[in-house]
């Protein structure tokens, strides 16, 4: 895919006050979140009218009340994807194909269904990564894991239930601040922090033209002189 192939999408929030440093770093963290909803990209505030706030948050059906929103989360800040994907990685780090790798899983676990269907879901974004040669992908960022993926969902999803009303703005900047924590210890730049949510994307999307997304809004993210994180180094 050529440079110019990529278009822009930065959404900046143009009435938005000077922000602490730490505090838009901890933010980038959902660039790729933001950009995908089409949030401001550079504040707390979404950008998006009240009524597509609630529709954003009712596309997850449990997330209707404040109790299951910040339950929400408390899971993406703890646990996430990154559990079932650290103990998927492994095999198929080892296994030779992806038949062989869902043949060892159903061996080793029982009743497992959701797993294996992400396993596959890793397993040909992948085999389709290695194809292309547009993005390296290689066992040192397999290793690595999925926090980024996680953690962009919980930077966007705070600042959703911020602007609809769900949370107030200090428990909102400890989320977020707890996703630049742990990141800042992760990963050693955004390229690296990018990759990883690639890889976290890639055990939920089951169809093409969404991976196809992701890799786009990620090249935007790494590539364009106008990203933000470009502007703006992790650590």
């Amino acid at each position: 895919m050529e440079q110019n192939s990529i278009s822009v999408r930065f959404n900046p929030n143009k009435r938005n006050d000077i922000l602490a440093v730490n505090n838009t770093q901890n933010l980038l963290i959902g660039l790729i979140s933001s950009m995908k909803t089409g949030l401001f990209v550079d504040s707390l505030e979404t950008g998006i009218e009240h009524e597509r706030l609630h529709r954003l948050l009712a596309e997850t059906p449990q997330l209707k009340q404040e109790a299951a929103i910040i339950e929400m989360l408390s899971l993406l800040r703890n646990e996430g994807e990154r559990t079932s994907y650290s103990i998927l990685i492994p095999y198929l780090l080892t296994a030779n194909n992806g038949d062989e790798t869902e043949r060892i899983l159903r061996e080793r676990f029982f009743g497992i269904e959701l797993f294996i269907r992400k396993c596959n879901n890793l397993h040909h974004f992948i085999t389709c990564i290695k194809a292309d040669q547009t993005i390296k992908i290689g066992e040192e960022e397999l290793k690595r894991g999925v926090l980024a993926w996680d953690m962009g969902r919980m930077v966007c999803l705070t600042r959703i239930a911020y602007d609809a009303g769900f949370i107030d703005e200090s428990l909102a900047w400890n989320y977020i601040c707890s996703a630049g924590q742990q990141c800042i210890q992760a990963f050693n730049d955004w390229t690296e922090l990018g990759k990883s949510f690639l890889l976290g994307q890639a055990m939920e999307a089951t169809e093409k033209r969404k991976q196809e997304l992701y890799i786009r809004l990620y090249r935007q993210a790494t590539e364009n002189p106008n990203s933000p994180w470009k502007k703006r180094t992790l650590k």
